[in-house]
């Protein structure tokens, strides 16, 4: 497990084993949600986890946690007993971000090539249809409840495209697989298609963290024609609109 991965599973941990967990929740809510919650959501670690994850994306650096932390706190009824409480957050998600006040997480996903990028689409499916890939990858990306009818504009590329934007480090990734694969129908093709998922992505990513240019590809197939399957260029999951 590498540092950066530890640190977002410790602050998980933290957090829910934290004494006033259900005040911590309801702020982390609210900087992953823009909204106040009525009461605490009923988050396991892995769903914690998941949800610093995309806070770390949305406010990819301390000042800016901090300022929105702030602004959240303020506008409370209860603002002085949650003051408190914000400290003891920020203690355990700052130290996620580097030493530089501007400074963002250092993990970087793989560029993959065209090539690549098609060789992972076509040995992903090869012992699972497109489209429960698509949805697995899909519940890798949202915990939010979605249909197989809303995946139809978007592209298998467009999705494994997102899921290594969102994953830069595989062993977070493994970590959100099962928590993924419980939302999805008991059907032994999603496990089975996760578990290649994962053994090919670490290929990938290995051969990137040694070339920092990948040039090879997982198959000897070329890439079919674009007009086949155009690429899309809209996100599958906007983030949320801000409500000051």
């Amino acid at each position: 497990m590498t540092p950066v991965t530890y640190t977002i599973a410790t602050a998980a941990q933290q957090i829910v084993q934290h004494p006033q967990r259900s005040r911590l929740l309801k702020l982390l809510y609210a900087l992953q949600q823009d909204q106040w919650p009525t009461q605490a959501p009923p988050w396991s670690v892995n769903e914690v986890q998941q949800a610093v994850i995309q806070l770390l994306e949305r406010l990819p650096t301390s000042t800016l946690l901090k300022e929105r932390l702030t602004a959240i706190v303020n506008s409370l009824n209860k603002a002085q007993a949650y003051q408190i409480l914000s400290a003891a957050l920020l203690e355990i998600l700052v130290p996620l971000y580097t030493q530089s006040p501007t400074a963002t997480l250092t993990i970087e996903a793989p560029t993959l090539s065209t090539a690549d990028l098609y060789d992972l689409r076509l040995e992903v499916t090869r012992y699972c249809t497109p489209l429960h890939m698509k949805l697995l990858v899909a519940a890798l990306l949202t915990s939010k409840p979605f249909h197989a009818q809303s995946l139809e504009r978007f592209t298998l590329i467009d999705l494994l495209q997102q899921l290594l934007r969102r994953y830069a480090d595989l062993e977070v990734l493994q970590t959100q697989m099962a928590a993924a694969l419980a939302r999805l129908p008991n059907d032994p093709l999603y496990a089975s298609g996760g578990d290649r998922l994962l053994k090919l992505l670490r290929i990938l990513y290995q051969r990137y963290q040694q070339s920092q240019t990948p040039e090879a590809t997982l198959g000897s197939t070329p890439p079919p024609s674009p007009e086949a399957e155009p690429e899309l260029t809209c996100q599958l999951f906007p983030p949320a609109r801000e409500q000051e």
